[in-house]
Order: C-alpha cells, then structure tokens, then sequence
C-alpha cells in the first residue's frame, strides 16, 4: 500500500471552484443579480480531489487531506496587525461557505487553531517520513521542505531543507506585496538572491541587510516570522501553541 499523502490546499480549492461556478444572470425587469449551484459546486470539487488522486495513484480517501485556514484568528495578525489588511471588506464568491463545509464533512481536513491553510500543510508535511505532496498554487510553498505540486502548471517540485531556508531568507528580504508587509526596505527578488548567494542562507546575511536599511533586529524579525511558514519544529502539538521561530545562525 502506498504512503503517499496528498495534503490540499482547500481555501485555494473553495476559492477557484467557487467562481468557476457562479454566474451573472440578468433578468427581464433589468436586474442583474449573481447565482450559484451547490450540487455544482460539490462536483467539480470532488472531480478536482479525485483527479489528483488518481494522478497520484491514492487510492486510500484517508491519505487526502484537505487544509483550511483559522477563519477566525491568525497569529501574524498579532504580531504585525497590518498583515492581509489591504483584503479587508473583499467579500468571498457565493457558495463559499456551504462548499467549505461540504469538504470538511466529505474529506479528512486540517484546521490549526490562529493559522493559515499554509500553515497546516507545512506541519502536515514536515511531521512524517511518508510521502507528503503539497498540492497548491502559493509559492509560499517553496519555503517548506516537501513535494509541491502545483495546481495550475501541475509541476511536481522537490524542495529540499536548503533550497526552502533559501525561499523563507528571500521572502523574509523581499517581503510580500498580496499580504501586507514590506520585508526589507529597497531590495527586490534579484538583489535578495544576490546577497543570500554571496554571503550566504542565514540569519545574519538578513539581519545585516536590514541594518544597513536602518531598520533593527526586532523589525527584521518581524518580517522573519510573518514570512514564516510553520513547519513541524514550530508547533507544539502537545499544547497545541504556535512556537514562533527564532535564527539560530
């Protein structure tokens, strides 16, 4: 029996099937109204889910695991509150919770309480020797040692420790426009990889990076862990606690 375990990005999921559905009707009195159908949307994303199993050739429903984000609290929201401010009021295609919930009761799935679905994924993936594929679009993915599967090149990455403290260093440097924080004042994706190259994937090429921004470790690590993307070490499953991350060179 195979080991392989598909871990799913199910916002992204919901997400795109979710408008892939819904539609614009225009009535005869001149109004326009948007409508979806749920049986609908309960197709296409079990034909999405199996799929990918069959692609894969996981035959076990246990082995798929759709992961969700904490709709209610988000840990990066605590210690930087402009983190995803720049969504609020961006309202969710119709559909969206019932198609959430039909998941959730369809398919095993992952909810850590104060994170994102990334988050989930990461720990999922990071905590077991058995084949742990991450299927996503988020290149936030690259910061996790796994197998990345991307949804719409249907590309299969593997990432190893190295390449993904590379990716979370970059990030870090960079930082992330769609979500809110700036990273390292004046450098970009080129100038990130330049400095992590020539003088090497740790903490300290990052930190000096900042100083030289004028900016102090504090903030620095700040934009560290609001690019971090949790993996097994940096979750308590005893207490159930995110345990967030601090350098170690």
């Amino acid at each position: 029996m195979s080991n392989t375990k598909l871990l799913i990005d199910a916002d992204i999921l919901t997400y795109r099937t979710c408008w892939a559905v819904q539609n614009e009707v225009e009535w005869d009195d001149g109004i326009v109204t948007n409508a979806t159908n749920t049986k609908e949307l309960e197709s296409q994303a079990v034909s999405a889910v199996e799929y990918w199993k069959d692609k894969f050739k996981v035959t076990d429903k246990e082995h798929v695991i759709l992961c969700f984000s904490d709709r209610k609290n988000n840990f990066r929201r605590k210690i930087f509150p402009e983190y995803k401010a720049n969504r609020k009021g961006s309202r969710k295609p119709l559909g969206y919770n019932h198609l959430e919930k039909y998941l959730k009761l369809t398919y095993n799935s992952n909810v850590l309480d104060n994170c994102e679905a990334d988050d989930a994924l990461g720990v999922l993936a990071t905590s077991t020797d058995d084949r742990n594929i991450i299927l996503s679009i988020d290149k936030d993915m690259m910061t996790i040692p796994c197998e990345y599967f991307n949804m719409d090149s249907e590309e299969l990455m593997i990432i190893d420790e190295e390449l993904a403290d590379f990716y979370f260093y970059q990030q870090t440097l960079t930082g992330d426009a769609v979500d809110n924080y700036k990273g390292c004042p004046g450098i970009g994706k080129k100038r990130a990889t330049d400095l992590l190259k020539a003088e090497g994937v740790k903490w300290n090429t990052v930190k000096k990076a900042f100083a030289k921004a004028g900016m102090d470790e504090f903030e620095a690590l700040t934009q560290a862990r609001v690019a971090r993307i949790l993996r097994v070490q940096d979750y308590d499953f005893r207490k159930e606690e995110i345990k967030l991350w601090t350098p170690n060179n």
